[in-house]
């Protein structure tokens, strides 16, 4: 029967002798899987946490983002809105002022031109095409006021004259100095009435 030695054993396949250091090995090599495993177990739950509060900060953000543009977008309107608002009523304010020295400057030209009534001949003249120049004078007032008088003589008269054109200009005289003012007997107290009487009797003696 051939002999064998310790090497030949060891190579031999069905040799059940382990080297205790191979198992300790193997030992360590499962632990340490293991404890991998667990790591990379942590790993992916902190991730899928991480990606939770990521995408719940990105839903607030893209809220409160929303909820700012709606804002800025009503903001931006209201503003809009009262600028066209104040624009509007500034503009009918001054297109009131406008209508309001049109008729004055209107009436003032139709009673130079002897109009019975000013303010009716005023209603009655077709001025829309009357304009307000840069200077602020109204071009074309005169033309149509002459005009209305023309097709409606009936609404005026002659033109009044001025003091000039009748020659009766005059200048009040001042009055005399040293002159007192007339008494009324029946408005003083009576004590101011008997000296009055006393100082008139006294100059017509």
């Amino acid at each position: 029967m051939p002999q064998t030695n310790g090497r030949q054993m060891s190579e031999d396949p069905n040799n059940t002798n382990i080297d205790p250091n191979t198992v300790r090995e193997l030992e360590r090599a499962r632990a340490d899987l293991k404890n991998v495993r667990a790591e990379l177990k942590a790993a992916l739950a902190d991730a899928d946490t991480i990606r939770g509060e990521r995408d719940t900060l990105r839903t607030k953000f893209e809220a409160y983002q929303t909820e700012t543009t709606e804002k800025l977008n009503a903001s931006t309107a209201a503003l809009e809105k009262a600028k066209a608002d104040g624009e509007a009523a500034l503009a009918e304010v001054k297109t009131a002022g406008d209508r309001a020295i049109l008729a004055a400057q209107a009436e003032a030209i139709a009673t130079r031109l002897g109009a019975h009534n000013p303010a009716d001949v005023v209603k009655l003249v077709d001025l829309s095409e009357v304009k307000r120049g840069e200077d602020g004078q109204f071009v074309g007032l005169t033309e149509a006021l002459d005009a209305a008088k023309e097709s409606r003589g009936y609404l005026f008269g002659e033109p009044a004259k001025t003091a000039a054109e009748t020659g009766t200009t005059s200048t009040p005289k001042p009055p005399r100095r040293g002159k007192p003012d007339p008494v009324d007997a029946r408005t003083l107290d009576p004590k101011d009435y008997d000296a009055n009487k006393a100082a008139f009797l006294a100059q017509n003696r």
